[in-house]
């Protein structure tokens, strides 16, 4: 079994190359060889800061995630998934696939990322511009090293807010081989590391004066990220200041609708809207093993699709509420309904007294190479061109966290900034909610969390952090159970409740394995 901590990098061997951009496809490869022979130029910093992106361009977190929340329901082409191993039951254990994903492919990046750091004070530029190359690479890592342990502690600790919980391990730096025993780290150290790393970082992007890019690590990225630790932490006044600084400052805009559908169709939206940081995937990343839409349909995202997962009912009812017969998910106004629910979708409006509503309800999820009307979808798994990047930071997060920031000052600052995404989704203005009190506010804001970011591994953290504080929890329609085709073990479970100790993932079982001084979580 492996220690994730401690992996070398002459032993690693990648499966798979992500793009950090198109310049950027060549993996990192040192085969033999010795770090320190190596690492010796800022090309070959380039190749490994490239081989730590791979290790996190994964589709597990927002497959796993919606599966084990309220985002999916069992969908009619089912061959098992989600029961068979139970995540659909809420079955949590220390060998479940999204504790051991999110753990391994983190530190397995941790393991590279280090090596970056390390290495990039200790080689010697050729030139002005090589000290630039170098140091916008290390800039990258520190983002990249602040991410991996901001997931690592929002998924592991029991309580983001104290900084005397218990998060991960602390990947500050290289480990010798010998250093395989680890206790866990406290969520204050966690923080202290994650902000010194992108306080850094945008020194860094500043003084080099780096281009915004996307698809790398970039200034907006690591500020963008200050906001969301601050809002896990529950430190509003700080993570306002940082979600408004992107918001005002980066020149990024919210989509438009037709961008909207650009954006989640076919990567293809204007450089300067929505997205601040995603994971790109390249041609050969398109197949059922690995490629996004994949992780809810076999063949393509529609009905005829084989879809085994489909949105869930409750969320279906979110954005088309009326269920009227006949009605089209393409002329509903919010863009959001038609970028969530596939228009090949057949809607029965008489769901909820079905006799068999998984063959008669059928909610094909549509977000990801989806399409706008029609049954063409640019994703495909027989093509292996069309796969669509990860989203890990888009611009709507900020306005959402600015508006969790105004919450305590001013109800109606909250709502406004619901309004600025809504405005955006239906294409024209909109009236403002109206929160007549702290948990209505909490309550919308969650909600509108909920539809915005759907599919994109967000909803088990925000149930985690803002249930309590919004009086919500999963939220599962009695059809998202039921079926006249498929028993569900133990009958069918009622909704994990806010007070589940798997609020908090078990350490993974690997890891336990090797490391036997690491404290395992409660109740596993």
């Amino acid at each position: 079994m492996k220690n994730y901590i401690k992996i070398a990098v002459a032993a690693s061997v990648l499966l798979f190359i992500a793009a950090c951009d198109n310049d950027l496809l060549e993996p990192y490869t040192p085969g033999q060889l010795t770090e320190e022979v190596a690492l010796q130029t800022s090309t070959d910093l380039g190749n490994l800061l490239n081989s730590s992106y791979s290790f996190l361009n994964s589709r597990s977190e927002p497959v796993n995630v919606s599966v084990f929340t309220d985002e999916v329901s069992i969908g009619f082409a089912s061959g098992g998934q989600g029961i068979g191993s139970g995540q659909y039951l809420f079955v949590m254990n220390p060998g479940a696939d999204l504790p051991s994903d999110i753990w391994e492919n983190n530190y397995f990046a941790l393991a590279r990322i280090n090596r970056i750091l390390k290495y990039a004070d200790i080689i010697q530029p050729t030139s002005a511009a090589d000290a630039k190359t170098i140091a916008e690479i290390k800039a990258q890592a520190l983002v990249l090293r602040a991410y991996c342990h901001l997931t690592i502690l929002t998924y592991f600790t029991t309580d983001m807010k104290s900084d005397n919980a218990l998060a991960g391990i602390l990947a500050n730096k290289v480990f010798l081989p010998s250093e395989s025993q680890n206790t866990r780290a406290t969520n204050g150290q966690f923080y202290s590391l994650i902000h010194s790393d992108l306080d850094q970082a945008i020194s860094l992007f500043t003084a080099n004066s780096t281009a915004f890019n996307s698809a790398t690590a970039n200034v907006w990225f690591a500020k963008g990220l200050k906001a969301r630790a601050y809002a896990y932490k529950g430190d509003y006044t700080n993570a306002f200041t940082f979600a408004n600084d992107v918001i005002t400052n980066s020149g990024l805009a919210l989509a438009t609708q037709a961008q909207y559908r650009q954006l989640f169709f076919s990567d293809n939206q204007p450089a300067n809207v929505e997205v601040i940081f995603k994971l790109r995937r390249t041609p050969v990343q398109n197949a059922q093993g690995f490629n996004l839409h994949n992780g809810w349909v076999s063949v393509r995202p529609n009905v005829s699709g084989s879809p085994f997962y489909e949105l869930s009912r409750s969320l279906h009812n979110l954005l088309n509420p009326s269920n009227l017969p006949g009605s089209s998910v393409a002329t509903i106004q919010d863009v959001r309904a038609n970028v969530l629910i596939a228009p090949s979708s057949v809607i029965d409006p008489s769901y909820s007294v079905a006799s068999d509503v998984r063959n008669s309800d059928r909610l094909v999820i549509n977000k990801h190479g989806g399409v706008a009307s029609g049954t063409n979808t640019w994703a495909v798994t027989s093509n292996n061109s069309n796969n669509n990047d990860i989203k890990i930071m888009r611009l709507s997060e900020m306005y959402l966290i600015r508006a969790e920031s105004r919450v305590s000052a001013s109800l109606s600052d909250a709502a406004n900034n619901i309004k600025s995404i809504r405005d955006a989704r239906l294409g024209s203005s909109q009236v403002a909610p109206v929160y007549t009190s702290a948990q209505q506010a909490w309550a919308g804001i969650l909600t509108e969390r909920r539809i915005e970011l759907a599919f994109e591994g967000h909803r088990f953290i925000d149930i985690k952090r803002l249930g309590v504080l919004a009086n919500q929890g999963i939220d599962r329609d009695p059809a998202d159970y039921a079926s006249a085709t498929a028993n569900y073990p133990a009958a069918n479970p009622s909704n994990l409740p806010l007070t589940s100790f798997k609020w908090a993932l078990p350490i993974p079982q690997d890891e336990l394995n090797i490391n036997k001084v690491i404290q395992q979580n409660p109740g596993y």
